[in-house]
């Protein structure tokens, strides 16, 4: 039997958060349904950070107070963005399953992105997994910047270890995952990333986020393969972006992402045929054509 890997779809939570056109909350709800027909892993839902630092995720209560009851989540573990205690306390409200944290590894994106420097937010999400620890929440904690910014010339090793060795101790995230923020990963960066995590991180409970910036996001993931990493995330037509990080384009394209798996023979619970329709859909409320089953190429435009 084929080894597997776990796929976290992001598309209603980073795959909309830097969109210009906001989508309803009927839009949200329909899209939300349909990922879920597609059998991911596991689904990221909404952010609940300030409305107006996100406002194409403003309504955040409204969703997760309509989705409570909905038939489809059934089995599907939902996940919503928490930066601080204010996010928890919201979280606590909303009915959803387990929590997205992040730390930034880049001083400059952490104080954008969660305004605030890199050890204060350690020091946050600390306390954050202690909370979720003690009402048995699971928790996605993601080093964003991992690989380095747009501007870097090689990862930031030394930074991405020392964050990660931070959390191998007290409460534990579930999974912690090395996000590629900007698309700077490829082969190199990522086994030279990885290799002093795993001196600290049980592979099993490592992830990877990548962009595709430069068309080396499937090359990323195969390099995290090889060196045991089953955990991804991706984005339903490779929709996504970060506000918060200049020249993040989108993030890898599930069909990409389960394509490739496929032929590097893994198995997926993944069903290409419902997400393709989950992708038509975003294309029809965003009113542009969308990735499919390939991820981007080196030569393509960023």
């Amino acid at each position: 039997m084929a080894e597997s890997i776990e796929v976290h779809e992001v598309a209603p939570r980073d795959g909309l958060q830097n969109e210009e056109r906001v989508l309803t909350v009927a839009q949200k709800l329909r899209l939300l349904e349909l990922l879920a027909a597609a059998r991911p892993d596991s689904l990221e839902v909404t952010s609940f950070v300030r409305p107006d630092a996100v406002p194409q995720l403003a309504d955040a209560d409204e969703l997760c107070a309509l989705i409570r009851d909905a038939p489809w989540r059934a089995g599907l573990p939902l996940y919503g963005l928490v930066l601080n205690l204010r996010g928890w306390e919201r979280f606590r409200r909303s009915g959803l399953d387990g929590v997205t944290a992040v730390v930034g590894v880049s001083q400059e994106f952490s104080r954008r992105n969660a305004g605030m420097d890199r050890e204060r937010a350690v020091a946050v999400n600390r306390e954050l997994l202690a909370a979720c620890a003690e009402a048995g929440v699971p928790v996605r904690l993601y080093l964003s910047m991992a690989f380095g910014g747009p501007e870097d010339d090689a990862p930031p090793v030394a930074a991405v270890a020392e964050v990660a060795a931070a959390f191998a101790e007290g409460p534990r995230p579930d999974v912690l995952v090395l996000a590629d923020t900007v698309g700077a990963a490829g082969r190199a960066e990522v086994e030279a990333v990885l290799g002093p995590v795993l001196e600290t991180w049980d592979v099993a409970r490592l992830g990877l986020h990548v962009h595709d910036t430069r068309g080396r996001a499937l090359e990323a993931c195969a390099a995290a393969a090889e060196r045991g990493v089953r955990r991804f995330d991706a984005s339903a037509g490779g929709t996504g972006g970060c506000p918060f990080a200049p020249g993040a384009a989108g993030n890898l394209a599930t069909g990409a992402l389960v394509a490739w798996a496929r032929a590097a023979g893994f198995a997926s619970r993944v069903d290409p045929a419902a997400l393709d329709e989950a992708v038509r859909f975003l294309e029809a409320v965003l009113g542009r054509p969308l990735a499919r089953g390939a991820a981007r190429t080196p030569t393509d435009s960023p």
